[in-house]
């Protein structure tokens, strides 16, 4: 079982990988970071944001489509989520397949 401080490790380490994975399109000075948190059923969603965009409020350094990230306390997965539904339904459609 994850502690939330296990989990946000696991979701810093995501957005790292995610900043890596589109650097080539993003800002060399910038990074992704936890904008928020809210605890669920089955673990913790993060959301996040460009550092530089909560650090300025630079409308063109926001992120746009950028899906939160799910992480299950039982197994330490992040767990698919996107951006057409609410994170509700994400969470509700894990809690049904049991994963």
């Amino acid at each position: 079982m994850l502690t939330e401080p296990e989990a946000r490790r696991l979701a810093e380490a995501e957005l790292a990988r995610l900043y890596e994975e589109g650097r080539a399109h993003s800002d060399p000075d910038d990074s992704f970071v936890v904008s928020a948190m809210e605890e669920c059923s089955i673990g913790w969603v993060y959301h996040y944001q460009s550092a530089r965009y909560l650090r300025t409020g630079e409308f063109t350094a926001a992120l746009g489509g950028n899906a939160p990230i799910l992480i299950d306390r039982r197994k330490g997965a992040i767990l698919p989520t996107g951006t057409a539904y609410p994170i509700e339904h994400y969470i509700r459609d894990h809690e049904l397949s049991g994963e």
